[in-house]
């Protein structure tokens, strides 16, 4: 009978319940897993977070650690929407061990499980298109919004009971997945905290989408929108971002697709980028708004080559682009093993792009967190222990660090007075008060939605070049769009596109049960709809063609033409 050699991981009442199938990256001491869950008649993929210290941690500390790391796994628990993946369960229990030899370990290890998700990270999506046509271009738009809405969301409180915000901490393209349908998810939270706005001991981070303020150990909600507007850059452009700010705003300016747009507009999209936290934008929904209009509208812009050059491997943390405003507070930091340094999505599993498969729903970092105080899993030890373990300063990594010069808070001259002499500086505090907007053809449905497309349409002769569109022969359909009681009002022009069939459909739209508005389309006639869908959770879209105008082989399209949601 041959031996079952593999290692087991769960908690003391079921210690064997997670097979461990194969290691797909580390941070420090944690380990990430690939793991079946065993059940009856088979076993469902998860993904398994170890954090082993039984030889680099006292009994003390592990302690300690183990309130963290509970803490941290209960506030991810709070996080229920699409765009975030799930924690199924943490626990304290034996490290990984053989079936049935849990007893025989003394040692601890601390465990985080999360829901296995499948499609590709986002480094991977991107370089499978050219963003050369307007689909692509949605596509990527698409994702966007659906980013921005789950940072929106975390950062306004709404994610636990009490109102507390939620900061990310590591966006990244290794950090984000995008599966068959569509559907992006943040599946790194390893940086998340409960308070913003609150230093961490030790400084880690993605190189390129590291506000300035991250490089000692600051992150907040104005770090996240940083590290949006950098993963933007990369989408947009197929490239890495560079890790000086001013570098980045200069360069995100210089995309065919913003570089058209009139002045006022493009200093609004760099604002996301400002070395200043209080300058950024306060929604993200709304910055991708602003950029759409560019990405859809311009046309003679070349894309970027879809197969992006992976990124540098750093050894360990950046050095800060300038010195810290109290050295004392933030000594260099110890670079982790090679091992332990590599991203996710840099970590070499992966040569190049490759045919779509099973990805895993987690990033490799892993600091932990309790009541807004950070733990940086590769650093428990004290201070002196990593100044003793440091390597020389003059230690090379292998990705390049911004100079003093172009450091957003340097001494010279010209750097720091760059913001304030781009024309969008005093133009900035009138944009904040401009009303939200959001064209629904960057939206997903959440649910149906299978022949609904984000596309122009002709309505009664009208020309829409951002229009939603349901194609038919005699069939109803429905959509489901999640509003989360964010938008005030909700306008479009409703009709039958111009080069359908005769044929007519009844429109209704619901916000959660009830009904908004409801009508009859028909060909070569257009309704001007403005409905207020103030506290509604959930859209509802339903589209029904009037049997008696309709056979198998008629070709229909229903149009909402311009559809946007509005704040005043």
């Amino acid at each position: 009978m041959t031996r079952d050699n593999s290692l087991h991981v769960g908690p003391p009442s079921a210690p064997d319940r997670y097979r461990l199938r194969r290691s797909i990256g580390r941070g420090g001491e944690a380990v990430l897993y690939l793991a079946d869950l065993e059940l009856s008649g088979g076993a469902e993929p998860v993904v398994v977070k170890v954090l082993d210290t039984r030889r680099t941690m006292t009994e003390e500390r592990f302690a300690g650690a183990s309130a963290d790391w509970s803490e941290q796994a209960e506030l991810l628990r709070f996080l229920h929407r699409p765009g975030i993946v799930g924690v199924r369960e943490h626990f304290e229990g034996a490290p990984p061990h053989p079936r049935g030899e849990a007893e025989d370990t003394p040692a601890r290890a601390l465990c985080l499980v999360m829901n296995h998700v499948k499609g590709l990270d986002l480094r991977e999506w991107r370089a499978e298109r050219t963003l050369g046509t307007a689909t692509e271009r949605r596509e990527a738009l698409r994702t966007l919004v659906q980013l921005a809405e789950v940072l929106d969301w975390l950062h306004s409180g709404r994610a636990t009971p009490s109102g507390r915000v939620v900061v990310h901490g590591d966006l990244s393209p290794g950090n984000v997945m995008v599966d068959d349908d569509g559907q992006a998810t943040l599946v790194d939270f390893g940086l998340s905290k409960v308070a913003p706005d609150r230093r961490t001991a030790e400084v880690w981070f993605t190189p390129g989408f590291a506000a300035p303020e991250v490089y000692e150990g600051l992150r907040s909600a104005a770090a996240d929108r940083y590290a949006f507007g950098a993963l933007a850059y990369f989408l947009l452009s197929g490239e890495d971002p560079p890790s000086s700010c001013e570098q980045l705003r200069n360069r995100l300016a210089q995309l065919p697709w913003i570089a058209e747009l009139p002045a006022a507009q493009v200093g609004a999209l760099q604002a996301v980028c400002d070395p200043d936290p209080q300058r950024r934008p306060d929604s993200l929904v709304t910055w991708v708004d602003r950029l759409r209009r560019g990405v859809l509208t311009t046309t003679s812009a070349s894309p970027q080559p879809a197969t992006a050059p992976a990124p540098a491997r750093p050894s360990g943390p950046p050095l800060p682009p300038h010195p810290p405003t109290q050295p004392a507070s933030a000594p260099a930091p110890a670079p982790a093993p090679a091992a332990a340094a590599v991203r996710a999505g840099q970590d070499g599993r992966r040569a190049g792009p490759s045919r779509r498969r099973a990805l895993l729903g987690a990033a490799v970092a892993v600091p932990v967190v309790a009541a807004g105080t950070f733990w940086a899993v590769p650093f428990f030890g004290d201070d002196q222990d990593r100044a003793n373990s440091r390597p020389p300063a003059a230690t090379p990594t292998s990705t390049p660090l911004p100079t003093p010069t172009t450091s957003p808070s340097g001494a010279s001259g010209t750097p720091s007075a760059e913001p304030d002499a781009e024309p969008d500086a005093g133009e900035s505090a009138p944009a904040a008060e401009e009303p939200e907007r959001l064209v629904m053809t960057v939206m997903e449905p959440v649910t149906g939605g299978r022949n609904f497309q984000g596309e122009g349409a002709v309505i009664n002769t009208e020309k829409f070049t951002e229009a939603v569109t349901y194609r038919t022969t005699c069939h109803e359909g429905k959509a489901t769009y999640h509003l989360g009681r964010e938008w005030s009002s909700l306008a479009f022009t409703a009709g039958i596109e111009d080069t359908s069939d005769d044929t007519r459909m009844r429109l209704t739209v619901r916000g959660d049960d009830r009904v908004l508005t409801t009508s009859t389309l028909t060909l070569g006639a257009s309704r001007k709809v403005k409905l207020d869908v103030s506290g509604v959770l959930r859209l509802h879209v339903e589209i029904t063609p009037v049997y008696s105008t309709c056979d198998l082989v008629s070709d229909s399209v229903a149009a909402l033409g311009d559809p946007t949601l509005t704040n005043p």
